[in-house]
């Protein structure tokens, strides 16, 4: 096997990883972003922890998403 076809491979595996983790994120950000709408009583921390929750996911979502994004086009490259 050359060392094309492997790093090939490689950077395959390593976008649909990256394409997992970043659904699984941006689904957690999702339903951070319900709970914040729709919870009618709780306390402020909770509203805080929720907010805070939604926006970290949303950003690893978009920064795995973007990571998902370069590895396929390197390949491509390649």
């Amino acid at each position: 096997m050359t060392m094309t076809r492997m790093m090939h491979k490689v950077l395959f595996i390593l976008g649909i990883v990256c394409i997992v983790i970043a659904v699984i994120a941006l689904l957690y950000a999702a339903l951070q972003r319900f709970g914040y709408y729709h919870v009618l009583d709780g306390d402020s921390d909770m509203y805080a922890r929720m907010h805070l929750h939604m926006m970290v996911s949303f950003v690893i979502g978009i920064v795995f998403a973007i990571a998902a994004v370069v590895c396929f086009v390197i390949r491509a490259k390649m």
